[in-house]
């Protein structure tokens, strides 16, 4: 098995996708990792199927990768320096994917392939690796591009499972050389109506903003001092987390939220505020899971 650090992108030949292999190949050339370009030619359907069917599957995904080679060389300062391999898996996409992110550093997919109802939100590929991808994960969307000046935003709850998105989202921030934003969204909506219900003193927002804003700059004190070069803007805002982040995302270039938060549990692999920013961003998406 091989120890090169590898990002996977999957790749179907829709425009998607290749904003997809772009986005990754700029990512791998910023990294110094190499670059997979990953497509597969498994049957739609579960019948055995002629051998000629078969045969034009196979060299429909090897003309993708072909083509994702290109795009990847095209978007990278010097494509001399960029590792690219390529595969064409006889196995279904899903299933392939999946089993490369056990020992990717990333993984990257476009939110909706050649399959996709033009309708959905999200892929099929896409919307299954958002809930069992065991590495980073980037959506990418091709509706819109920021600058490469352009923040990154980063979400935190303050849990434990939310740590490794911080840590990614300073190393990102640290390697694009610009800003990061780190919200925390503080919603008290339903603790308001226990107090309300129990004649408790409502909620002193300022007083609780203060104490939620010193808890949030302990809790990236270190990271601060290990990205002394990074701009970090630290914000804490009273407002549900999908809503702040969305508002924060238009104008960045990329998102890091966590797999889950608080309110996940061990057997959840995608928490609610990481599925409703994924569904909805704009930019691109990066969900890093709490543990490999």
């Amino acid at each position: 098995m091989s120890t090169v650090s590898e990002i996977v992108v999957g790749v179907d030949g829709s425009p998607s996708a290749q904003h997809a292999v772009a986005w990754a190949a700029h990512e791998a050339e910023l990294h110094g990792y190499r670059l997979q370009l990953m497509s597969s030619y498994a049957s739609p359907v579960s019948d055995r199927v002629p051998q000629s069917y078969e045969d034009t599957l196979r060299a429909t995904a090897e003309r993708d990768v072909a083509e994702a080679g290109t795009i990847a060389q095209a978007a990278v300062d010097d494509p001399d320096t960029l590792d690219i391999s390529t595969e064409v898996a006889s196995g279904a996409a899903i299933p392939e994917l999946l089993s490369r992110s056990e020992t990717a550093k990333m993984l990257v997919v476009g939110s909706r392939g050649l399959g996709a109802i033009s309708r959905a939100l999200l892929g099929s590929v896409s919307a299954a690796m958002t809930a069992h991808c065991r590495c980073p994960l980037a959506v990418i969307r091709d509706s819109r591009s920021a600058p490469e000046t352009a923040p990154i935003v980063v979400g935190t709850d303050g849990s434990r499972a939310n740590r490794p998105a911080l840590e990614f989202a300073f190393e990102e921030a640290g390697v694009r050389k610009v800003g990061l934003t780190v919200l925390h969204a503080w919603a008290d909506g339903d603790l308001a109506l226990v107090h309300a219900s129990q004649g408790l003193p409502v909620w002193d927002w300022p007083t609780q903003r203060k104490e939620e804003k010193a808890r949030l700059d302990a809790e990236i004190a270190d990271l601060c001092a290990k990205y002394p070069d990074v701009p970090i803007r630290s914000v804490v805002v009273r407002d549900r987390p999908v809503r702040a982040l969305l508002d924060h995302a238009q104008a960045a270039q990329m998102v890091v939220v966590g797999s889950r938060g608080r309110g996940g549990f061990s057997g959840m692999l995608l928490g609610s505020t990481s599925r409703n920013v994924v569904y909805s961003a704009q930019c691109p998406v990066v969900i890093v899971p709490d543990a490999r």
